[in-house]
């Protein structure tokens, strides 16, 4: 079989999933015909900047795109966990993912080392990256403030079902990471 599908592959830790990661994939499916989401830091979860488990945040990230229509043979969803070096990680995450052709992203960080890899970067503007911003979102969680309206309603429900409100307060409030 000859390769012909276009895949854009999509990093992110999607600590939890929000409508800024929605609008992105919305913007570049588009374009591509599979996005390949990596989830990052997967070996982490139940810690302050890393609350939701990698299988937690698949199932966030299958049940908003379900909710909005888009089939499954139209996204990868792959774990994969840190190494903290970030050139040998992204050897790594090319490694464990099928050929992409580009990869998107907002992070001037990530931009550079796939450009310095060689790869097509799609640089995406970022629709209010103060507000739709993971570490944000915990903080309003964290604070009782008005989180729901920076995630897709299935992301909502999904915390709420796994009491991922409690959790957030717990693993901040006792310094776990």
């Amino acid at each position: 079989m000859v390769y012909c599908l276009k895949r854009i592959m999509f990093p992110g830790r999607f600590q939890p999933f929000h409508l800024g990661h929605l609008y992105v994939f919305e913007k570049i499916i588009r374009e591509y015909d599979e996005v390949v989401f990596i989830i990052g830091s997967a070996q982490d979860g139940f810690t302050c900047s890393n609350p939701f488990t990698a299988g937690e945040r698949i199932e966030m990230i299958n049940e908003t795109l379900k909710y909005y229509g888009y089939s499954r043979d139209q996204y990868w969803l792959i774990p994969v966990p840190d190494i903290n070096k970030p050139l040998a990680w992204t050897a790594y995450v090319l490694a464990m993912t099928p050929r992409v052709d580009a990869v998107v992203s907002g992070n001037p960080h990530v931009q550079y080392i796939y450009e310095w890899f060689g790869l097509k970067v799609v640089k995406i503007d970022l629709i209010n990256p103060d507000l739709y911003n993971g570490t944000y979102i915990r903080k309003l969680i964290l604070n009782d403030s008005d989180w729901e309206k920076l995630v897709p309603k299935p992301v909502v429900d999904y915390i709420k079902s796994i009491n991922g409100v409690e959790r957030i307060k717990r693993v901040c409030r006792h310094g776990f990471g």
